[in-house]
């Protein structure tokens, strides 16, 4: 290229950017600002395109980074396979899935679909002895120990141990009574149909919307409880006491709780 016309060139791009610069100027009184990066669910300039479910919030956490062909991948109560499905997009190596309910019964299958690279058992304890030693690298559990009690728990996790290969990456979602109760108590300003563009659509239905508030309020936990099974029941395993039970077994906690969901604590922590 002609050194003059180089010249030229690099002349106009700077001066380009320094109009660029001053067009800053005047353009958003008293600073630009994009929303309450704090409230979960505050209202932002993205209006109705500023809201993610929770379930999609923690795939984007703790599926979506970790998951790929080389994984190998173990998943403990996976149900009809709503995490599954999202665990296979990543196409891993392996997907073992325990269940105390069978593939037929929970219509696995015909949900996720058939791939080879799935292993699904059916449990009757906590054992794990039908998989194979140090042999995953990711484990993954979602709205599942939450109804298993603490000595349940106890038993899973201590029994995974040898499992899973060192430095594997684990989630799992627990009841805490506290958390879930509190969530409760800071219910309609957590709700996000208060922030929502469309919120005077709501308040025409305030009091119905007031009237469903109050029926969630009833579901508020309570402890100490009894360890007596009960279809579909929640026990109280708290995030304190969780994880000092992973570190006395030799886990190491990366973060008590991700905080994507306002209820429930989900848990990071690796071998």
């Amino acid at each position: 290229m002609n050194t003059k016309n180089s010249m030229d060139n690099d002349h106009k791009i700077e001066s380009r950017l320094s109009g660029e610069i001053k067009s800053f100027d005047k353009v958003w009184k008293d600073g630009y600002f994009e929303g309450e990066v704090l409230d979960p669910v505050g209202y932002s300039t993205y209006g109705p395109l500023g809201y993610i479910s929770v379930l999609y919030a923690l795939y984007l956490i703790s599926i979506k980074p970790h998951v790929n062909q080389e994984t190998v991948a173990l998943e403990i109560g996976p149900g009809r396979g709503a995490f599954s499905k999202a665990i296979l997009k990543h196409t891993p190596r392996e997907l073992w899935c325990l269940d105390a309910v069978s593939a037929e019964d929970n219509k696995f299958y015909e949900y996720t679909g058939n791939y080879e690279n799935v292993k699904y058992i059916q449990v009757e304890d906590f054992s794990c002895s039908m998989l194979p030693e140090n042999h995953f690298n990711y484990f993954f559990s979602f709205g599942a120990l939450c109804h298993v009690s603490f000595d349940g728990i106890t038993q899973y996790l201590k029994n995974l141990y040898p499992k899973l290969q060192q430095g594997a990456e684990c989630f799992i979602m627990v009841a805490d009574y506290d958390k879930y109760n509190q969530s409760l108590d800071n219910i309609e300003n957590l709700s996000v149909f208060k922030y929502l563009p469309f919120q005077k659509i709501i308040r025409l239905n305030w009091m119905l919307y007031k009237r469903q508030i109050s029926k969630w309020l009833t579901y508020r936990r309570t402890y100490p409880e009894t360890q007596e099974p009960v279809p579909g029941r929640w026990y109280h395993a708290g995030i304190k006491q969780t994880c000092t039970l992973l570190e006395s077994l030799g886990y190491t906690v990366i973060s008590e709780d991700l905080g994507v969901n306002q209820r429930d604590p989900v848990i990071y922590f690796k071998k």
